[in-house]
């Protein structure tokens, strides 16, 4: 049934309504919603110059109205509590100087705030975006130096990587570098890789306290980490998702020594960089390739990078059907690899990420939808979200920032592309939160259709 008008002295609790006006005109999150609190009923009795309707079907019928929720409600534990304890005791609280706080206890004020926060954002996402498109083409040319012998790959990858360093000195840069990380363009899989891994890895080095020169040598390995795979043939990289045990082996056994055969012709090229090409599928119990190294026989630049390598093959797994959700990755790894990997470097990776990091797309209490864009680095546990509602503006995304949200409205679970109608999963593509705000031309929007 179709959303049919309702007058206010109608309104009771359990009523699912809908707000036709502006997002900026009423206080609440979304501008549909279940009436579930007396509070919110007498501030719906109380809006001036808004049309209320209402979808029966999705209604409380009168006699079971939901009650009242209390006014501070104990917070529910995630999905992802096994790694919710790994960025708690780095949550220090809000983000926001008292004063910021006291201006922003007027709801409509701070969605004026949150929403020209948000373009602000934009611009700069597109800033980072431009500059990350950079690299990527920068690191297809390097690549082909080093495998050709050129020194000059090796000044390019150095180029690159104290770029990355540069950009990633700012926390606005990082949370917009994280979208982008978060996002792989598969014609061009090897190259992100790369450059995900040399950027995630240089997060952690400065989370960690590497100096910068380290930081970049460390990179330098996690750039070049996976150039001995160009040595086998096309059709055999297409076949790494779908590897028997026994191949798989042998290519992790193969493909480090490979690349260290490639670096070593390259005069100059750091001795700690190949160690991180030599290193990065071993495993600190001795189960890696292609040495059986242990613990103290590791790097500390490769326990790093092997960290961030298996995170982000984890996510974009050569066989889309058994790639992770990032939430579900950072889960594995806390969880199934504490013999295996440094746990200092998965606590970190979960610092930067939070529980869920940026281009997560994630269901709220409030039974939205939505994609994480951008991590609180104060309360990692509180991400910014851009939401999907089919009866908001076009004009007017919704973005809700948690942490000055109620703590009854949260992340409620991570959920997967699939999962979602391929009109929301394409309003909710990471890629499109690059270009949301564009200038004054006109665009098809996707907020609301």
């Amino acid at each position: 049934m179709p959303f049919v008008p309702l007058e206010s002295n109608a309104l009771r609790l359990g009523l699912f309504i809908k707000i036709e006006s502006s997002w900026f005109s009423h206080p609440f999150p979304t501008n549909s919603f279940k009436i579930t609190a007396s509070k919110d009923l007498e501030t719906l009795k109380g809006l001036k110059k808004v049309k209320l309707f209402v979808d029966f079907e999705r209604s409380d019928h009168e006699d079971h109205a939901t009650p009242d929720l209390p006014e501070s409600p104990t917070r529910e534990q995630p999905v992802n509590t096994v790694v919710e304890a790994a960025v708690a005791q780095d949550n220090t609280g809000s983000s926001f100087p008292p004063e910021v706080e006291e201006a922003a206890e007027d709801p409509i004020q701070r969605k004026v705030a949150q929403h020209e926060a948000f373009q602000d954002y934009q611009s700069h996402l597109q800033q980072v975006e431009n500059q990350f498109q950079e690299f990527i083409q920068e690191s297809k040319q390097s690549v082909q130096d080093v495998v050709a012998g050129r020194p000059r790959g090796l000044r390019t990858a150095q180029k690159i990587v104290g770029n990355l360093l540069d950009l990633l000195d700012g926390s606005d840069n990082s949370r917009a570098l994280l979208n982008l990380i978060g996002s792989n363009e598969t014609s061009e899989e090897f190259f992100f890789h790369a450059t995900n891994v040399s950027s995630l890895s240089m997060m952690i080095g400065l989370d960690l306290g590497l100096s910068r020169q380290d930081n970049e040598k460390m990179a330098l390995g996690a750039f070049f980490h996976d150039v001995g795979e160009l040595k086998y043939p096309a059709e055999t990289l297409l076949r790494k998702g779908v590897m028997g045990q026994g191949e798989l082996k042998t290519f992790l056994r193969t493909h480090p020594q490979y690349g260290v055969d490639i670096v070593e012709k390259i005069p100059n090229f750091p001795y700690e960089a190949v160690d991180v090409i030599r290193q990065h599928h071993e495993r600190l119990n001795g189960s890696g390739q292609p040495s059986g190294k242990k613990d103290a026989q590791i790097s500390t630049f490769a326990k790093i990078v092997m960290v961030v390598d298996l995170y982000d093959e984890l996510c974009h797994h050569p066989d889309p059907a058994r790639s992770l959700i990032p939430s579900e990755a950072l889960s594995y790894l806390y969880v199934k690899c504490r013999q295996t990997l440094w746990q200092d470097a998965i606590v970190s990776l979960i610092k930067q990420l939070g529980v869920y990091p940026p281009g997560s797309l994630v269901h709220l209490s409030n039974q939205k939808t939505g994609i994480v864009t951008s991590v609180n680095f104060e309360n990692r546990l509180r991400p910014i979200i851009l939401v999907y509602d089919e009866h908001s503006s076009t004009e007017e995304p919704v973005v809700l920032n948690l942490e000055e949200e109620d703590d009854s409205l949260m992340i409620t679970e991570a959920i997967r592309p699939g999962d979602l109608t391929p009109k929301i999963r394409e309003c909710l593509n990471p890629r499109r939160l690059v270009s949301y705000f564009p200038s004054n031309a006109p665009v098809e929007s996707c907020v609301a259709q």
